[in-house]
């Protein structure tokens, strides 16, 4: 288990460091009058809050996994494929930076059970497609999968991953990836 939660805090602090120093260096840059509240950088202050938050819940999800406690689970009707949505146009300007251009196709799909875990961790997967991507990433979603293709990955999925795929799997669903492909079956 000490391996797992060296691999947990290293990526979580990573991406919090990385967060928290894009809101520091915006806010700086608004307070020394280099840019002003309604400024398109502010814009990386609201997308970095709301990628803190998702890593946020998602590391509890992961702890909570590790030492055995029963993830808090709450069942409700999710609309997947609207979460993506939702969660790209979120994202805009992190999207705009890493140059990424994002197709979304398919039916909508809507689940029942595990949503929480669901929301959570399939936004952080979708977060990690993006920064690994170099110029195009397509999600399809079905009726029993969403798929993610990376058309040029810069790198191998981040090692958290394989957690990650133990916990769906521990709730019902099953997430497999490669260097271009992440499957998310429901």
């Amino acid at each position: 288990m000490k391996k797992e939660l060296i691999k947990i805090y290293e990526y979580f602090s990573h991406n919090f460091r990385t967060c928290t120093s894009t809101i520091v260096a915006t806010l700086e840059a608004l307070k020394m009058d280099l840019i002003n509240v309604n400024d398109e950088e502010m814009n990386s202050v609201y997308e970095s809050a709301y990628i803190m938050d998702i890593l946020d819940i998602s590391l509890n999800i992961c702890i909570d996994h590790l030492i055995q406690k029963e993830v808090k689970n709450t069942d409700y009707e999710l609309n997947v494929t609207n979460l993506i949505k939702k969660f790209l146009d979120e994202q805009k300007s992190f999207i705009l930076l890493n140059e990424v251009e994002t197709n979304v196709s398919g039916d909508d799909l809507v689940i029942y059970k595990n949503g929480y875990i669901l929301k959570y961790l399939l936004q952080l997967i979708i977060f990690e497609a993006i920064k690994n991507s170099l110029d195009f990433l397509n999600i399809r979603v079905s009726d029993k999968e969403v798929h993610i293709q990376i058309n040029n990955p810069k790198d191998n999925p981040p090692v958290i991953f394989n957690l990650l795929a133990d916990i769906f799997h521990k709730y019902g669903f099953k997430f497999t990836f490669n260097d271009k492909e992440y499957t998310l079956e429901f």
